[in-house]
């Protein structure tokens, strides 16, 4: 791509979708996780009752929403980007370096790894199966009903073995709950770092923007699967829909900021804004701005004025209905969050060369 002065703009060769892919599950992961945290920390409030049942359910499900990111971003990271899988095993040895974004990130990932290992076993294993959320557990009673191999007793002794106290479990949850914020951002401040020469990769903006699309996503993805799975009761879907709606509010104001930054910026920022906005038009603003922020706003207002207004318990077909806008909501909130990804990545060019 050239233009009238004569620079010829470049498309970024270092990344590719892959890297989009990842970005979005690493962003999921630490999201489930502290919606997951926030969970269980109000369900401790309400142990023993109803809503700390519901409460636990969507802990567990904020903990399968993680290692299901967890793993995919690995996967998209090391297969395709890296290509050379078995090399992460020797990264004790290997990634010592820690001015590089590549090993901080690293180790970030891998000691996530270990906390949320820890407290999926104490949570699934280490207490009563509680939900829709619980079926690893039922997956491994069955294996162990079936083939006799006692898989499900093994884990349930470890985790037994391993549960700390619950002041143990408070602090796990905190360093838990730091290493996925610092992960969420780390995607970001790693591609900020070279803002200098792609200017799409806001090195201010574009943390805070990740951040915000990870609460954001981490809460839809585990509120939506709870909703669909465990139904409404007890579940405070409203409070959690509610901030979510507050963090997409933050998400569009981060975003509009950094739409006036490039089109007020330099020639290299104006041509990012043009292939945003307008090559990439089609996605950016009916996939990130309509389905991934618009729409979640427009069916939140429209859920808590019927949820105001209706007896929901009393009327089934009421109840399914809200049920099933809730999953639309949250599904359009993921589906932005993973075109907001790819954007960063496919609408990013390199600063120019003269001609």
């Amino acid at each position: 791509m050239s233009d009238p002065d004569g620079l010829i703009w470049m498309i970024q060769q270092e990344y590719g979708w892959y890297i989009a892919a990842y970005l979005f599950f690493s962003g999921l992961a630490g999201g489930a996780y502290l919606t997951g945290t926030a969970a269980n920390l109000l369900g401790q409030r309400s142990d023993g009752t109803a809503s700390g049942q519901s409460m636990h359910i969507i802990t567990q499900w904020g903990l399968i929403f993680t290692v299901v990111g967890i793993a995919a971003g690995m996967f998209f990271l090391l297969f395709f980007h890296l290509g050379a899988p078995f090399r992460a095993l020797l990264f004790p040895i290997l990634f010592v370096n820690f001015g590089s974004w590549l090993v901080i990130g690293t180790w970030l990932i891998v000691l996530f790894t270990l906390i949320v290992t820890l407290q999926v076993l104490w949570t699934l294993w280490g207490s009563e199966p509680v939900g829709k959320s619980a079926f690893p557990r039922k997956i491994t009673e069955y294996v162990e009903r079936r083939s006799g191999i006692p898989i499900d007793t093994l884990l349930t002794r470890l985790a037994n073995w391993i549960k700390p106290n619950r002041a143990g479990q408070l602090a796990t949850t905190a360093i838990g709950s730091i290493l996925a914020i610092a992960t969420i951002a780390y995607t970001g401040l790693k591609l900020g770092y070279v803002s200098s020469t792609v200017p799409l990769w806001d090195g201010t903006l574009l943390p805070l923007l990740f951040v915000a699309s990870a609460l954001s996503i981490g809460i839809a993805a585990t509120m939506g699967a709870t909703v669909l799975f465990d139904g409404l009761q007890e579940t405070k879907v409203t409070s959690f829909s509610v901030a979510d709606d507050t963090i997409i509010l933050a998400e569009a104001v981060v975003l509009a900021l950094l739409l006036v930054t490039l089109a007020s910026g330099g020639p290299g920022a104006e041509v990012a804004f043009s292939l945003l906005t307008e090559e990439y038009g089609i996605m950016f603003w009916g996939g990130v701005v309509t389905i991934g922020l618009v729409l979640p706003l427009i069916l939140s207002v429209v859920l808590i004025l019927v949820e105001k207004n209706a007896d929901i318990q009393a009327n089934c077909r009421l109840e399914k209905f809200l049920r099933g806008a809730y999953t639309v909501k949250f599904t359009f909130v993921v589906l932005g969050g993973a075109a907001l990804r790819y954007l960063i990545i496919a609408a990013a060019y390199n600063a120019p060369l003269a001609t």
